[in-house]
């Protein structure tokens, strides 16, 4: 079972991973936005893990991306941020990495393997004005291109 709960983290323990933004997810663990550089993500991403009993947190960052922590003792994973930092509207960005997320996990994707799949999918729908979809060919495009650019 994935969580994305906006600002009612603590609420729902002993789900499988969670994906709450950087602001929600600092608000959870009780700590300030002040510092956010990986140390700190990566103090709040421990502290949530602990609480929820849970496997994965994959935060969200805005315009640094994403960060993904495993209880399993794999290093975290900071993803940097698909696309531009122009943003046109982040409507929904959240539900479509839980979505994405979570419907790649279900496939039998890993933890990590999910989350840059759902960094693709957040990063093609806040690029569009209002609330967006990813289609399977912009995502395939995505993966296509972002592999060209890092062979």
């Amino acid at each position: 079972m994935t969580l994305d709960s906006r600002y009612n983290l603590l609420r729902y323990p002993d789900v499988t991973a969670a994906t709450p933004n950087e602001e929600e997810a600092a608000a959870a663990a009780g700590v300030s936005l002040f510092d956010n550089g990986d140390d700190h993500v990566r103090e709040v991403a421990e502290t949530l893990q602990q609480t929820l009993d849970c496997e994965a947190i994959l935060i969200t960052r805005g315009s640094r991306g994403m960060a993904l922590f495993e209880r399993n003792g794999n290093a975290p994973i900071f993803i940097p941020v698909y696309g531009t930092d122009q943003v046109a509207d982040v409507t929904g960005a959240g539900d479509t990495v839980i979505a994405t997320f979570t419907l790649a996990l279900a496939a039998g994707a890993s933890y990590a393997e999910a989350a840059k799949l759902a960094n693709y999918a957040g990063g093609i729908v806040v690029m569009k004005m209002g609330t967006a979809t990813a289609s399977n060919e912009e995502l395939r495009h995505a993966i296509e291109r972002d592999e060209e650019l890092n062979q």
